[in-house]
């Protein structure tokens, strides 16, 4: 989320994070970035498991994933 003036600067038109926060929500809005909070969750498992899978449809590459239990 500390990125998203970053984002608005490359002339992003989409953020997707995990973090979220009033501030960020705000920051987005003012600089014309649509700010997706999908959750840690979503987008640490899911989310880049499905950028695995559209990368290597483009590619025409094979990619795996791999849970691994962090105590953290």
């Amino acid at each position: 989320q500390d990125f998203i003036a970053k984002a608005a600067q490359a002339e992003c038109d989409a953020y997707i994070s995990g973090e979220v926060s009033e501030r960020t929500f705000y920051e987005a809005k003012e600089l014309g970035v649509h700010y997706f909070a999908c959750g840690h969750h979503a987008t640490e498992r899911y989310g880049v498991q499905r950028l695995a899978q559209a990368i290597a449809t483009q590619f025409v590459i094979e990619s795996e994933y791999f849970e691994l239990n962090n105590p953290i």
